[in-house]
């Protein structure tokens, strides 16, 4: 038996990307970048003739969901209704069933798992291709083990489609929280899974797959990279997988090294280099945070009151023009001054006398230990420890090093004040 099918998760149509600091045409490839994620996920199912297409869950942004979201969703479900290829639905934390008005009725090919377990059957022209368990979350709020309620029920090729926390997942609200045995303990052989925005695989002791696609757009600077779906190809019970960018609109996080740059116009220049590397061309639009690092001679500048504000409106100005448009979402500085370490050895005071002593801690284990355990650093550690903070029982000779150069980079910039 061979067919394929796709497996989406997060789409959270109707983002409103409130905190982007655009205007006009560029806010609004942000506003229509759910949107046309979604389109062109169902580009991919009409492309690759896939026998259906599994949607995990958190399907739009907010509980009540808007009319334009419910109709765009409708009308691309359509698409797949008039090709003969059907869909199955979850709904998770940010959709649940509580929210849906009921006066908005999908394609008789959608398939909308209820608040129970149930089973649905995958035919095409009269055989069976695979059977796909489902459920969907009743309201905002689950924290019982949803997983528990799955079960292999025939030989037939099962897919389990599931809004949940696999493993405790940091970062995610843990709903349906589940584990990798619990699942292999159920015996499918594929788990779609929602909730988690970073894309993973894990493969389970018996030789299922869990899967989470991710989100196929991001929606902010901590959801980076390429965003998109799961194609996957099953011929003779093995499985082959493939991960496909849908995100029309993408996040990154770039570094922009001010050693070695003299200048504001070089600084802007790398800047548009490093930002120009990085943005493909083809989609339709990118937001960056900028990050300025290294040391260099600017970062006493770029330290003055308002310097960096003044930076940062420039070069978003800069980047807006560009094709495809780029929003600088913020320009930060991670920079160090620049230092001469050698000629502060030479000059001595008071620069020089921090330096020595730090490397004489280093050297010496047993100064270092009394360090750590004078009394305002050993009552921090027992603070600390009641408070449920992890704290190391050693010191480390590294860390000595950071915070002499620190203040020696402080007090140089005292005196250039």
């Amino acid at each position: 038996m061979h067919f394929k099918f796709v497996h989406a998760a997060d789409l959270h149509l109707d983002t409103p990307f409130r905190g982007v600091a655009a205007h006009g045409p560029l806010l609004t490839r942000f506003q229509e970048s759910t949107f046309r994620a979604l389109s062109r996920i169902i580009d991919l199912c009409l492309r690759e003739r896939v026998a259906f297409l599994l949607l995990a869950g958190d399907l739009f942004e907010v509980k009540d969901r808007s009319v334009r979201a419910r109709l765009v969703l409708r009308r691309e479900l359509g698409r797949l209704h008039d090709a003969g290829i059907g869909s199955f639905i979850v709904h998770g934390n940010h959709d649940p069933l509580s929210g849906d008005t009921g006066t908005l009725g999908l394609p008789s090919s959608v398939k909308v798992f209820g608040p129970d377990w149930e089973e649905a059957e995958v035919r095409r022209e009269g055989l069976r291709l695979c059977r796909v368990q489902g459920i969907s979350y009743p309201d905002v709020e689950v924290r019982d083990d949803l997983s528990a309620r799955f079960r292999r029920t025939s030989n037939d090729f099962s897919v389990g489609l599931l809004h949940a926390n696999l493993g405790g997942a940091e970062g995610h609200a843990n709903y349906a929280p589940c584990t990798p045995s619990g699942l292999d303990s159920r015996g499918l052989d594929y788990w779609a899974l929602g909730h988690v925005h970073t894309r993973s695989e894990v493969v389970l002791p018996g030789g299922g797959l869990a899967v989470y696609p991710g989100n196929p757009q991001g929606r902010h600077v901590l959801e980076t990279g390429e965003r998109g779906c799961v194609l996957v190809e099953v011929e003779d019970g093995g499985m082959r997988r493939r991960f496909v960018p849908v995100d029309t609109v993408r996040w990154h996080r770039l570094e922009v090294p001010l050693t070695g740059v003299g200048t504001l116009d070089g600084l802007l220049a790398l800047a548009s280099e490093v930002v120009e590397a990085a943005c493909a061309r083809e989609l339709e639009g990118h937001a960056v945070r900028l990050v300025l690092t290294g040391r260099g001679p600017l970062h006493r500048e770029l330290s003055r009151p308002g310097a960096l504000a003044q930076l940062e409106a420039d070069l978003r100005a800069r980047l807006a023009a560009v094709h495809p448009p780029v929003l600088l979402e913020s320009l930060r500085d991670g920079s160090r001054p620049e230092l001469d370490w050698e000629a502060l050895q030479v000059e001595g005071g008071f620069a020089r006398t921090l330096l020595e002593e730090a490397r004489t801690l280093e050297a010496d284990p047993v100064a270092l230990a009394r360090l750590w355990e004078e009394e305002a650093l050993g009552s921090l550690g027992q603070r600390l420890k009641r408070l449920g903070v992890d704290v190391l029982e050693a010191p480390r000779k590294e860390w000595v090093t950071r915070a002499s150069q620190l203040s020696v980079e402080a007090l140089h910039e005292e005196e250039g004040a």
